[in-house]
């Protein structure tokens, strides 16, 4: 028995007991304090910002990713449905009309495929043979500055003497 302590002697038993102060309540150690708890919330907290902005940020970044990819099965399909000519030539006005797409967009849904090439006139490709092709899928709607999201592609084409 704690607190207690017995004594015997000539055959009887008493039993004396010492008086304990109990422990003021505001110095008893059995919880956390107020600045712990705060603190613990408070790296808690920032632990979770961050980690949920990395993961807007990698969601953002798969999105991106997944319309690339399908700007690049675009930018496939428009040079396997519209190969490059054997010998292109130009109009009157000087524009290489054998590469000219007008905007397709029954390639991919909600992509719109165009090729043009730049001017350039009978003397001009006679003399380098080298002319500039530019290639362009677009997507999406136009943002507030007019401006639509779109991939170019450039080409330098040189044609073959015959």
């Amino acid at each position: 028995m704690s607190g207690a302590s017995y004594l015997v002697g000539r055959g009887r038993r008493t039993r004396r007991t010492t008086a304990r102060a109990a422990p003021a309540p505001y110095l008893r150690k059995d919880g956390f304090t107020l600045v712990e708890v705060l603190l613990a919330a408070l790296i808690l907290g920032v632990g979770l910002t961050v980690l949920l902005s990395s993961l807007s940020t990698c969601l953002r970044t798969m999105s991106l990713a997944k319309q690339y990819e399908q700007v690049e099965w675009a930018l496939g399909l428009g040079e396997l449905t519209y190969p490059d000519p054997e010998k292109p030539s130009t109009d009157a006005t000087g524009v290489v009309k054998d590469y000219a797409v007008d905007g397709d967009s029954s390639l991919v849904e909600g992509f719109v495929f165009e090729r043009h090439a730049d001017e350039k006139s009978d003397d001009e490709l006679k003399k380098d043979r080298l002319f500039i092709v530019h290639t362009t899928v677009t997507w999406g709607e136009k943002d507030e500055s007019g401006n639509q999201p779109q991939e170019e592609l450039v080409r330098y084409v040189w044609q073959r003497p015959h």
